[in-house]
């Protein structure tokens, strides 16, 4: 199971399949979470 690398919530495999979560790096984000602490909205590469 994966981790939130900001809050440490659960991130739910759906959420992953549905493109609810940024991964960078291998690290794990909400979306909120990302644009909270980058300031900014995750794009895909």
């Amino acid at each position: 199971m994966h981790r939130c690398a900001l809050c440490n919530e659960h991130i739910e495999e759906v959420d992953i399949q549905f493109n609810e979560v940024a991964i960078l790096d291998d690290e794990y984000w909400h979306l909120d979470c990302y644009a909270e602490y980058f300031g900014e909205v995750f794009e895909e590469a």
